[in-house]
């Protein structure tokens, strides 16, 4: 007979537990229960919600994400909304005039490193996202929206990714890993032929920064990176990338 299966999660915590004294022993499970009981949780952290009354935390794995195609469902990656601290440490060591630029999020998702992004004063905010159901959401966040005022505006794209025009003028292109690697292979394609009359400058914050995401950019010589900064929790990992016709 075949054992009926059994999804463990850490929310059940009682029964993680035991079966982990099972299988590792009781100090082994102890310290390894005092390392996730003492970490940051990012699918649980609802501070800048309760701040600005707004809903753009929690996990939405990829088999939930509303998009028709299979084929692109399945190279666009989950949504976690990163950190705000996190986000704007990066937009501050990008050290730009800031009206100059457009910021765009790839994989926008329920919008929060836009309003993060949206304290700056850009020339615009977008939020490029290819779920209708994540996209609504943040259409509702913005509506919602309470407490520190925003420095720029903060506008909303709903559809692939690789059908976005990008604005003229310079760039900061800010990607959380939103992609598999055949996607952003296509849309370095894109980014590139963007660049190919204009007189810009485009900027490729890449945070969570794997290794197969750097091999996809090491294909394009054009994109030069220029920063690579690591951290003892590798989901905040990032690399600069620059791309400039001047």
């Amino acid at each position: 007979a075949v054992a009926k299966q059994r999804n463990a999660s850490w929310d059940d915590f009682g029964r993680v537990l035991r079966e982990s004294i099972s299988l590792l022993g009781f100090w082994m499970t102890l310290r390894y229960a005092l390392i996730w009981l003492l970490s940051y949780k990012p699918f649980k952290d609802r501070a800048f919600d309760r701040r600005h009354n707004t809903d753009t935390g929690g996990m939405v794995p990829t088999r939930d994400l509303d998009i028709e195609d299979a084929a692109t469902k399945w190279q666009s990656n989950l949504y976690l909304g990163s950190p705000t601290r996190v986000t704007r440490h990066i937009i501050e060591s990008l050290e730009i005039h800031y009206p100059d630029f457009t910021f765009v999020d790839y994989g926008s998702g329920k919008g929060r490193a836009l309003f993060v992004a949206a304290a700056f004063p850009f020339r615009e905010v977008v939020g490029v996202e290819i779920s209708r159901q994540l996209h609504e959401v943040a259409e509702q966040n913005l509506q919602r929206y309470r407490g520190a005022k925003l420095s720029s505006e903060i506008r909303l794209w709903c559809g692939n990714a690789l059908d976005y025009a990008l604005p003229d003028g310079d760039l900061v292109l800010h990607m959380y890993h939103p992609f598999g690697p055949d996607v952003l292979r296509r849309m370095l394609e894109h980014i590139r032929g963007s660049n190919a009359s204009g007189q810009r400058r485009v900027l490729i914050p890449y945070l969570f920064s794997i290794g197969v995401a750097k091999a996809v950019f090491r294909e394009f010589p054009e994109f030069t990176r220029t920063r690579d900064e690591v951290c003892f929790n590798n989901l905040y990992r990032w690399t600069l990338y620059e791309v400039s016709c001047r």
